[in-house]
């Protein structure tokens, strides 16, 4: 006899006892819950003993506090809400026209401005037919969310830390793009006027820098620091690399990008690229996905489209 998809006891769960977990990690007590629900607490009491008798584990305890989430509760709050998230994703697909294919990605928000768009126009002239929800957020963010089935992929760049032994077991993590480091100023910046300029030149001029903490300051400090030089600091600090652009273009301040961000800039002439071979680079973007949704045909497709 074939095994039944769902066992007896899993099929008396109702989705209001799915989101009962996460309701209660939020409120904090059963009568807040209630509240949320329109019903009485009674009732929340009565969902609560359901789902405990169905799952054979204690998931809540109160006290005058209120109610908090045991460490089996937390573990099922974890695997309730992932299954939640992805009945969400199943009813976003199933609005889709037929043929369709619906993707939510998280993305770092440079990947979404150097990438994406590329990606998108060859699959609209390419296919298949897929809509998209981007979800701006960290690599950790996009990690997390692909892990709770919030989203089915994500590119991010790892950096220097690794991803956990546990989870990367559960993910296909793919490279997709490696672009060097440029310094770029406004197009009649002295600098952007020379045929070679050497590292040390530079520690002589202003500049605008993302904040200490992300890859490209590292990088930028790094470079000085392994030749001796003490980094200059930044007279403006900021996390985009576009406004950065702007700014220098109106300014005699320096910047440093990947190489993808700039290209749009320096074909209209907004800023240029100093002739420098900047010594340390970011780490490369990499796309992200769970190993069993890697096969699917959109997530391949949207994969592919993002090399180059």
């Amino acid at each position: 006899m074939d095994k039944p998809l769902v066992s007896s006891r899993l099929a008396q769960l109702r989705i209001r006892h799915i989101t009962l977990l996460n309701l209660i990690a939020e409120g904090g007590s059963l009568s807040k819950v209630a509240d949320m629900l329109c019903v009485t607490q009674p009732a929340v009491t009565v969902m609560l003993r359901e789902l405990e008798s169905v799952l054979g584990a204690k998931l809540v305890e109160r006290d005058r506090q209120g109610a908090r989430l045991t460490a089996t509760g937390v573990a099922a709050h974890m695997r309730l809400n992932q299954a939640l998230n992805s009945l969400n994703g199943l009813e976003s697909g199933l609005t889709m026209a037929p043929g369709t294919h619906h993707l939510r990605v998280g993305v770092l928000t440079s990947a979404l401005l150097e990438l994406v768009p590329d990606a998108v126009a060859k699959l609209r002239l390419q296919g298949p037919q897929i809509t998209f929800q981007f979800f701006e957020n960290t690599l950790d963010g996009v990690i997390n969310g692909i892990l709770n089935s919030s989203l089915d992929c994500g590119i991010g760049r790892l950096g220097t830390g690794t991803i956990q032994s546990a989870t990367n077991k559960r993910l296909m993590i793919t490279e997709i793009q490696n672009a060097p480091m440029k310094v770029v100023g406004a197009p009649n910046h002295p600098l952007c006027k020379l045929r070679k300029v050497p590292l040390t030149a530079l520690s002589n001029y202003s500049w605008i820098l993302l904040p200490p903490g992300t890859q490209s300051r590292g990088a930028f400090d790094q470079a000085f620091l392994q030749r001796g030089i003490v980094p200059p600091l930044p007279v403006v600090e900021s996390l985009s690399f576009y406004s950065n652009f702007q700014l220098a273009s109106k300014t005699d301040l320096l910047t440093i990008a990947p190489e993808p961000a700039l290209k749009h800039f320096a074909a209209t002439n907004i800023v240029r690229p100093v002739q420098i071979d900047w010594p340390i680079g970011l780490s490369p973007f990499m796309f992200f996905s769970l190993k069993e949704l890697a096969k699917t045909e959109a997530i391949i497709a949207f994969k592919q489209a993002l090399l180059p």
